[in-house]
């Protein structure tokens, strides 16, 4: 498990271009989104933010497991670092809680679960397991793939 005092986290009201500072200078893949009172919300993650820079036009059939969109479409586009900053600028009003990753993506369990059904939801998921307790929905922390082999089966 992720130490609960590294643990990074962010809160629900948060603008997406806080996320993004944290994200880069921490190179985290995700962010646990979290209310006052540090009740689980969901997660922003490292793709919503890419799917986010992207041009709406592009990402609105996405939706459709089997939409394929050819990278020769993009071709004519160009993003700049001026480009990228505006973007993330016009993303500084919208709130990290409207963009949370989507919940049947994302692995939660309880501390006290086996760690044989831990493996497998990281293994179904392909994600980090996020801890949450069930009596009162507080975020407790996760458990990465690698801390899961380092520390419980190493």
């Amino acid at each position: 498990m992720v130490d609960p005092e590294h643990q990074l986290r962010i809160h629900r009201d948060e603008n997406i271009a806080t996320a993004f500072s944290i994200i880069r200078e921490k190179r985290s893949r995700f962010l646990p989104v979290i209310n006052d009172d540090g009740s689980y919300v969901g997660v922003f993650s490292a793709p919503t933010l890419l799917k986010l820079i992207l041009p709406r036009a592009v990402t609105i059939d996405m939706v459709r497991d089997n939409s394929r969109l050819h990278l020769s479409h993009l071709q004519f586009m160009r993003l700049t670092r001026a480009d990228f900053h505006a973007q993330l600028d016009h993303l500084k009003n919208e709130k990290v809680s409207d963009h949370l990753s989507n919940p049947d993506n994302i692995p939660v369990a309880a501390p006290d679960t086996p760690v044989m059904e831990g493996i497998f939801m990281i293994y179904k998921f392909k994600r980090h397991l996020m801890l949450v307790d069930p009596d009162n929905q507080q975020f407790v922390g996760s458990v990465s793939p690698n801390s899961l082999l380092a520390n419980v089966l190493g």
